[in-house]
């Protein structure tokens, strides 16, 4: 599940001053964006009628079933002619999604929301910053528990000098090593730490 956060306002707002006077189709994602409400109904209703009092023409706000995955532009068209009709398409899903939707639309596309990480979810509960989709994947070594998108200096080789009482030094954070040090203890595998991990070979994303 890819984690995405709103826009602040008015930099969407912003975004829109470079093309005044075109109609606008507010687009949500029934996948992703709708699970961690960001971009499901509530979400571009709301945009929708924010960009609509501020005197925008803002045509509709459509929910489609995969932003980042379609049979055709015109599959989507046949169910929602507002992506037809817009001039600009005011996208609240992920980055793919976006970027998709751009592709095969040949409208000008702008994103309502910023991609974060890759998470996951449990019944109502979201986990973000579980996977930084590098390409190289180790988490195995480190108990199920990646160090690239847990830790912020993304380090293999932990835990940094930052490193307080269990703490991150970013506040608000427990340091993942300590995560990753416990269960490894539990399980009898700490033996799993006594190496140092190269970098990350980001050839291996091509």
């Amino acid at each position: 599940m890819l984690i995405t956060r709103p826009k602040p306002i008015e930099e969407i707002l912003s975004m829109l001053d470079m093309f005044p006077e075109t109609s606008i189709c507010v687009v949500g994602c029934g996948i992703c964006a709708r699970k961690i409400q960001t971009g499901g109904e509530a979400q571009v209703s709301m945009m929708t009628a924010r960009l609509q009092q501020r005197g925008l023409d803002v045509l509709d706000g459509k929910i489609v079933k995969h932003a980042c995955s379609t049979e055709s532009w015109d599959s989507m068209v046949e169910e929602n002619p507002a992506l037809d009709d817009a001039g600009i398409l005011l996208v609240m899903s992920c980055g793919a999604g976006v970027s998709l939707l751009g592709r095969i639309s040949g409208k000008p596309v702008l994103p309502g929301l910023d991609t974060t990480s890759l998470g996951s979810a449990l019944k109502d509960e979201v986990f973000e910053n579980f996977c930084v989709m590098c390409g190289d994947c180790n988490v195995g070594l480190y108990a199920g528990l990646c160090p690239k998108s847990g830790c912020p200096k993304s380090q293999v080789n932990g835990p940094c000098g930052g490193s307080i009482d269990r703490d991150c030094e970013v506040e608000g954070r427990e340091c993942i090593w300590v995560k990753i040090y416990d269960k490894l203890e539990s399980r009898g595998m700490l033996e799993l730490l006594d190496d140092i991990r190269p970098p990350v070979n980001h050839d291996r994303r091509l």
